[in-house]
C-alpha cells in the first residue's frame, strides 16, 4: 500500500513538472508568434508609409 502511495506521489510529480514545461514553451510559441505578428504589421506599416512618402515626392 505504501509502495502504491510513493509511485502515486512520483507519477503525480512527473505530470505537474510535464505539464509546467509544457505549458510554459507554449507561452513562448506565443509570445514568439506575436512578435513576429507585431513586426509584421510595423514592415507593413512602414511599407505603405514609404509609398505614400514616394508618391508625394512624386507629385513635387
Amino acid at each position: 500500500m505504501e509502495n502504491a502511495r510513493a509511485l502515486d506521489d512520483r507519477l503525480r510529480k512527473i505530470i505537474k513538472e510535464v505539464s509546467d514545461s509544457t505549458g510554459r514553451e507554449m507561452k513562448q510559441h506565443l509570445v514568439e508568434d506575436l512578435v513576429q505578428k507585431v513586426e509584421q504589421n510595423n514592415l507593413n506599416e512602414l511599407k505603405q508609409f514609404l509609398m505614400t512618402l514616394n508618391r508625394a515626392l512624386k507629385k513635387i
